[in-house]
């Protein structure tokens, strides 16, 4: 099985994606409210695509490497791809789905 550490040097990302591992809960300094009561999911950012955003034919900042993002999730439906490695939950999510990225503390 693929280490956990060789994940950000092995797995390419294209466009406008994000490969972030998945957080269980919330990270202690920033908590986001969904007025809806819809579930809002952090993550870390391990991978990023080049931010090349075909439909607008432009180029979109990206959030950086570590950086932690949330994003709101339906309670039908999970959102992105997922897969698991050594037990940790990865997602590619579009950065469409990003309400907000911040550093680690």
């Amino acid at each position: 099985m693929t280490p956990m550490s060789a994940i950000p040097g092995t797995v390419k990302v294209y466009g406008i994606n994000l490969l972030v591992r998945m957080m269980a809960d919330a990270p202690a300094d920033v908590r986001v409210n969904c007025p809806k009561g819809s579930p809002i999911r952090y993550g870390e950012v391990v991978a990023r695509g080049d931010g090349f955003d075909e439909g607008a034919n432009a180029f979109r900042e990206m959030p950086d490497p570590k950086a932690i993002v949330a994003f709101e999730e339906s309670a039908e439906e999970v959102e992105g791809h997922y897969f698991y490695v050594e037990l940790e939950e990865y997602r590619v999510i579009r950065l469409d789905s990003v309400i907000l990225s911040f550093p680690q503390q």
